[in-house]
């Protein structure tokens, strides 16, 4: 099965396969939505190197032992290779070990094409005119684009090599050392000093797990996920910000931003603070039907690439999703909790009236008290929630609802329950007693209503969503147990919905499948109809801790970790199969981004459940 390997700092990173060379398909140097190396591999007499050993020694640097060949009489060319990712470029150093009185010849293929993130994904084409220039240390790569900005590739070697129009190529004998340093570069930016030891320092230093785990390779699972929440960082204007996912979802995304600020805010609230500000920056302004923005929503995405800055996708930014918006508010309420920065929120007050409004308005477009969705009739995201997939939502004899009218659907209720009562809480510490009062009712009405439309007492359950004719969809699926995490679920409901969970398809052993087996449209390996998301069922672990059913979140969190532990390097990725739990790992999802910011932070967020129980506390629902 195809490995994907990946590195990554800042804005940079890079994708190869499973022995990290650049080659083919996905695999590239990327950074801000384009690919700025398409090739990169190394030869030895005209030989692919033979990989013996590799080790990540932290998220942006690989350590590589290889040969010239996999017999042992033929091996007489050792290669230690370490190569290094910063925010201002790529450092390679091969260090060769000759057991030889013989030349050898060093290559390293080179290419650049300079694809948007889009164009790799499979959206459009375009070709693209790259200059290719010699230069005293290397190889320059240039591409004017249609956007009016000039993107480059530089290659610099010590010592210098050849190029012969696709290698840069070395003749050797005895032992040599080759450095490579890459830049990718836009208009006006030039090569800056790289200082990877001020890098590891900070990861030594503020990135580690701060408890201990008494299971080592639950220890192991907790510090892959801070090391790689680390690494999913880049730098904004605004401050900092986790991308969403490697490879296809280095970007800003609204959701998944404000789900990784709620899990990890107790820990890193500083994060949260620049999800929040960088999202009240951009925050939207006017109605624009092409890319949904309204006044006082959240985005959803933005892409800074050559396709979307020419007009060719609307994610400039792109507001097409309904749930961004309470996430961010009830974020707001979490991090003035945690951190008494009441000046921060202070100034983002405005933001969060206009998101207020926003959920009571364009929000509510039948005026029913529920937050709804139109499908974009532009061809854009048609559901518009964390299952975004176009299949995802529909009811119990597979049809689907009427995408010119609202969906309301069952989480989003949560989040904006959760939302009124962080806005209560904000008021109030605010000293405005009348205006929290008011988000109080609101949050009460909307319990009150959701109850009494989205319970499904046939189940013990709850419906996945609304019709635009409050036709209720009587699917069974992972939602309303991820709603539990809203609070928004009367207590005695809370543990209806979390037996239903085990006692029903929902529950695989590795977590909980996003719709049971046996319903119509299930299938295990479809991207949200029976797989499983780690994310979804920690949210769901989450919530039934909350509630006190310590028990059943103790079962979810071990299942994750069990999964995580089963994958050689230790991580959740952003889906695996909904097959049944056997004697076997977890079936992977071949297209997960790997790592993926929900999932990476998933360990950090769960492991007070872990260690509980590890105490030798009760975990018994009280």
């Amino acid at each position: 099965m195809k490995y994907r390997a990946v590195l990554k700092e800042n804005e940079l990173y890079w994708v190869g396969d499973d022995e990290f060379r650049i080659s083919s398909g996905e695999s590239g140097l990327y950074r801000r939505d384009t690919r700025f190396l398409s090739e990169y591999r190394w030869e030895l007499d005209g030989e692919p190197l033979n990989t013996l050993m590799q080790h990540l020694s932290y998220p942006f640097e690989l350590h590589q032992v290889s040969s010239n060949d996999d017999l042992g009489y033929l091996m007489k060319l050792g290669v230690e290779r370490s190569l290094m990712l910063h925010r201002n470029g790529v450092r390679d150093i091969l260090s060769i070990q000759s057991y030889q009185d013989a030349p050898y010849t060093i290559r390293l293929k080179l290419n650049s094409d300079f694809a948007d993130m889009f164009q790799v994904r499979g959206y459009g084409n375009w070709d693209r005119q790259v200059e290719v220039k010699a230069t005293a240390q290397g190889v320059r790569f240039s591409y004017s684009g249609q956007d009016g900005i000039t993107r480059h590739t530089l290659i610099q070697s010590t010592p210098a090599g050849s190029w012969d129009g696709e290698a840069l190529h070395w003749q050797a004998r005895g032992n040599a050392e080759i450095q490579i340093e890459v830049y990718a570069l836009l208009d006006g930016e030039t090569p800056q000093p790289i200082d990877f030891e001020a890098l590891r320092s900070e990861y030594d230093q503020h990135w580690q797990p701060r408890i201990t785990l008494k299971n080592e390779k639950d220890q192991e699972v907790l510090f892959r996920g801070v090391q790689d929440f680390r690494s999913l960082l880049f730098e904004t204007k605004s401050g900092i910000f986790p991308a969403a996912g490697i490879p296809w979802f280095v970007a800003p995304f609204g959701r998944d931003s404000l789900i990784i600020g709620h899990m990890t805010v107790q820990d890193y609230p500083q994060i949260s603070k620049g999800i929040l500000k960088y999202l009240a920056d951009h925050q939207g302004q006017k109605h624009d039907p092409v890319t949904l923005e309204q006044p006082g929503k959240i985005l959803h995405e933005e892409r800074v690439g050559e396709f979307t800055l020419t007009g060719n996708t609307p994610h400039r930014p792109y507001y097409g999703t309904v749930d961004a918006t309470p996430l961010f508010v009830w974020l707001c309420g979490e991090y003035l909790k945690v951190t008494d920065d009441l000046d921060f929120i202070s100034g983002l007050l405005p933001g969060i009236e206009a998101a207020l409004h926003w959920m009571q308005t364009d929000a509510d477009p039948d005026g029913d008290g529920f937050l709804e969705y139109i499908p974009d009739p532009n061809g854009g995201i048609k559901n518009q929630v964390w299952k975004d997939s176009g299949d995802s939502v529909f009811f119990e004899n597979g049809e689907e609802p009427d995408s010119t009218k609202p969906i309301a659907i069952v989480e989003v209720q949560g989040y904006a329950y959760a939302a009124y009562r962080a806005a209560e809480q904000i008021y109030r510490t605010l000293g405005n007693p009348a205006q929290a009062q008011v988000y109080r009712t609101l949050a009460s009405r909307l319990q009150q209503k959701f109850q009494a439309h989205f319970y499904w007492p046939e189940a013990n359950y709850y419906v996945h969503g609304l019709d635009g004719n409050k036709k209720p969809m009587k699917v069974m699926v992972s939602n309303a147990a991820h709603t539990l995490w809203t609070g928004i679920i009367p207590e005695p409901y809370a543990i209806e919905v979390a037996r239903t969970v085990f006692n029903s398809g929902l529950w695989s052993g590795w977590g909980i499948r996003t719709l049971a087996e046996g319903s119509v449209r299930y299938n295990p390996v479809s991207y949200h109809n029976g797989s499983v998301w780690p994310h979804d069922s920690a949210l769901a672990a989450l919530g039934m801790w909350n509630y006190g059913l310590k028990e059943e979140a103790f079962q979810v969190t071990r299942a994750l970790f069990d999964a995580a532990i089963h994958a050689q390097d230790r991580r959740l990725s952003e889906l695996f199969a909904g097959y049944e739990r056997r004697n076997a790992p977890p079936v992977p999802f071949p297209a997960a981004c790997h790592p993926q910011g929900w999932d990476a932070v998933i360990p950090l967020a769960l492991r007070h459940i872990l260690n509980h129980a590890e105490r030798g506390e009760p975990v018994l629902g009280q």
